[in-house]
């Protein structure tokens, strides 16, 4: 069993961008510089967030992919080389700094442009979630059709499902099953 990574506002954000796009909501790709501007604002990230515009959709659009990856990638070490992949995309380099409870971390550089700062918070964010809790707390719904991204925050360390309605839908199905089984 793992560490619990912390729910810091900047890995809320990185779950925010990641479920922008859900295959359960109509229309399924609901991502706007108005929602992430309002989730920074929410979470005290304004500063990256209110730099955002229209523009930016796109390459905010394939950040969501490129983070997805590391989400849906098959194992633990395969979620580690796209997570770095993604860093390295997206950050000029590293810097230490403090925490607010005081430890030192590591945090990447953003690289220039709206989308830098907000790119490398946020995949920063994933980083640290995975150096505190490891590479086996990312994974995709297991209910289908959803395959929505999480971030296994339980003690036990064993969530298979993005969300309640998605483990309720999945234990019904099952249970459908077993009852024309016999």
């Amino acid at each position: 069993m793992s560490a619990v990574p912390p729910l810091e506002p900047a890995l809320r954000l990185a779950v925010t961008l990641l479920h922008s796009y859900w295959v359960l909501q109509d229309p399924v790709d609901q991502l706007s510089v108005a929602r992430l501007r309002a989730a920074g604002r929410d979470l005290g990230l304004a500063e990256v967030t209110d730099p955002l515009g229209e523009p930016e959709l796109p390459p905010l659009r394939e950040l969501r992919d490129r983070l997805y990856a590391v989400f849906a990638a098959p194992d633990p070490a395969a979620r580690v080389t796209r997570l770095n992949e993604v860093l390295a995309q997206v950050s000029a380099g590293t810097a230490v700094e403090s925490a607010p409870d005081g430890t030192l971390r590591l945090t990447p550089l953003p690289r220039p442009g709206p989308v830098g700062p907000f790119a490398a918070l946020v995949t920063g964010a994933l980083a640290r979630a995975a150096a505190a809790g490891g590479p086996d707390r990312f994974g995709v719904c297991a209910a289908d059709p959803c395959r929505a991204p999480y971030l296994d925050r339980t003690r036990a360390g064993r969530q298979r499902y993005c969300c309640e309605p998605c483990n309720n839908r999945a234990a019904s199905a099952a249970y459908r099953s077993r009852s024309r089984r016999g």
